[in-house]
């Protein structure tokens, strides 16, 4: 893949108290080094996916550095809503899911899985 792409991870947990909770943060080992992970409650729509990027710590990625193109953000969004849909629809039979790296191209290229795993009850 270019270096022109941030790669975030997304993920999924299912909470006994909360029920499924989607997770963004930084993929890769950066997620380990840095910790910056958000969460939210499933399913949601693309304000709450908004928000979730603005909350990273390392949100300023995604708006372009060092001559390197802004990202794709809304597509992440898009993505993010996508990913909440399928966690509610199979939250009695989902434990979690992992996909990671998530290539986010530059605006209007969109979003890549490069990885994902699932494991169900």
């Amino acid at each position: 893949m270019p270096n022109d792409f941030a790669e975030p991870l997304i993920g999924v947990i299912n909470d006994p108290s909360f029920g499924p909770m989607v997770a963004l943060g930084l993929g890769g080992v950066l997620t380990e080094v840095l910790k910056d992970v958000t969460y939210r409650v499933a399913p949601f729509g693309i304000e709450t996916a908004r928000d979730m990027i603005s909350d990273l710590r390392a949100a300023k990625l995604f708006e372009g550095y060092r001559g390197k193109p802004a990202a794709d953000k809304e597509a992440l969004a898009e993505t993010l809503v996508a990913v909440s849909k399928m966690a509610a629809a199979l939250a009695p039979r989902l434990k979690e899911l992992d996909i990671n790296p998530v290539f986010v191209g530059p605006t209007g290229a969109g979003v890549l899985a490069a990885d994902a795993l699932v494991v169900l009850k």
